[in-house]
């Protein structure tokens, strides 16, 4: 079959691929085989492309024969407008210069190495290199550069003669169906990304799903975390607004981090509070204690090394955490144009006020018995609060001081009314 019937079948498989809803490092790496199955000389083959994501800006799948596909995630600093290695990268060249196609030679009479990145690859062995790039005119990618986004491809290769004319010509069509094939994969990511990030990966998730209806929700057994930031509606009065929002990060650094770290999920931050949940397994429920107990120890050591962090009139960073273990309610709620995930229910109320008695009690975190029967800490009790006015007390757990600047208040019997 002639070189170019073989190029249009691939083509073709592109094609039914995209409406399959592929996966960009999987499908690149399939193309990539096939292209080397028909006699094309590829030694190493990268596919870039920028995403929306609060950690990463741009994502790179790179393969390699014996390797197989690997997928690299480059952080803000890392590939920034500002960034040296970026800037002299083949593919700001490209992208600056609104270049469709690049290639270089990298031995031989031919050879032009005006990029670094050219240089290390001549170095591994590689004669040629092409970089082909496709953009998405698109309104919804007003957050790329230009308004535009969209992938762009190196190949290389270590055949001695580099790519033959009907090589470039098929890796050059390629590209162009390839970028339609990802582009969907693409948007999906990009959405999944902001769902996750400012929704949370269960309500992210739901949403994607179509749960977007006003009185949708779910309950979710879970063993339940509040943490509150100490002096916050003084500190915000009394502090520069850019000094404050500084604060509030390294608090949520200290608290929602820790909680992501070890399995939990943030549903909601509320001013400075975080409202979070490690969902319990009917398999094994004590999981979720443990996540939230390690997640706890964390926070607190946090807020030792954070011991640097100067408040105003000398002021330390201090906050409480409040553990229960119950159902929560998670659902949505507003207007039918206009609407929110949002946690209601008996067990978030009676959260908060476990978390408020910290503060009376002294101590920097307390816990209901039902979290403590899941624990495996040795929790002490801090005596009884009266966690609403006109209920029966409840005891309350804490930790041992072990590891504090200030030793906690000795275990008793206290009553007070939290409302």
């Amino acid at each position: 079959m002639a070189h170019g019937a073989l190029i249009s079948e691939v083509e073709q498989w592109l094609i039914g691929k995209a409406l399959a809803d592929p996966e960009i490092a999987t499908l690149f790496r399939l193309l990539c085989q096939r292209l080397h199955a028909l006699g094309i000389p590829i030694d190493r083959a990268a596919v870039s492309w920028p995403t929306l994501h609060p950690l990463f800006r741009a994502e790179q799948a790179v393969w390699k024969p014996d390797e197989g596909v690997k997928l690299m995630q480059f952080e803000h600093d890392d590939l920034g407008t500002q960034s040296d290695l970026f800037l002299k990268s083949p593919f700001y060249h490209v992208h600056k210069k609104n270049l469709t196609k690049l290639r270089r030679r990298l031995s031989g009479p031919e050879a032009r190495l005006d990029f670094d990145i050219l240089e290390d690859l001549r170095d591994e062995g590689y004669t040629d290199y092409l970089l082909t790039a496709t953009r998405f005119r698109i309104a919804e990618a007003e957050h790329f550069a230009g308004g535009s986004t969209g992938i762009m491809a190196t190949w290389s290769t270590k055949r001695e003669s580099g790519f033959s004319s009907n090589d470039f010509d098929g890796l050059s069509r390629i590209q162009q169906v390839f970028a339609v094939a990802c582009h969907a994969s693409i948007q999906k990511r990009v959405m999944a990304n902001i769902a996750d990030a400012y929704l949370g990966p269960t309500a992210g998730a739901r949403v994607l799903e179509g749960d977007i209806r006003r009185g949708d929700g779910r309950r979710i057994p879970a063993v339940l975390w509040f943490s509150d930031l100490r002096g916050s509606t003084r500190l915000s009065e009394q502090m520069a607004p850019d000094d404050y929002l500084a604060l509030l990060n390294r608090y949520f650094e200290c608290t929602a981090q820790p909680v992501i770290d070890n399995g939990g999920e943030i549903l909601n931050f509320i001013g400075d509070g975080v409202l979070a949940i490690f969902p319990i397994s009917e398999d094994c429920p004590r999981e979720a204690a443990l996540g939230a107990e390690k997640a706890v120890q964390e926070a607190l050591l946090r807020r030792l090394q954070a011991a640097e962090c100067i408040l105003p009139d000398g002021e330390r960073l201090d906050f409480g955490i409040g553990l229960s273990v119950g159902e929560v309610m998670f659902g949505n709620i507003g207007v039918p144009s206009r609407l929110a995930f949002s946690s209601i229910g008996r067990e978030v109320n009676q959260l908060h006020r476990i978390e408020a008695a910290t503060k009376h009690l002294g101590v920097p975190v307390l816990a209901d018995s039902a979290f403590v029967e899941l624990a495996s800490a040795e929790w002490i009790s801090a005596g009884h609060s009266d966690l609403r006015e006109g209920m029966v007390s409840v005891e309350l757990f804490t930790l041992p001081a072990a590891g504090e600047e200030q030793p906690w208040p000795s275990s008793g019997t206290l009553s007070l009314s939290v409302s």
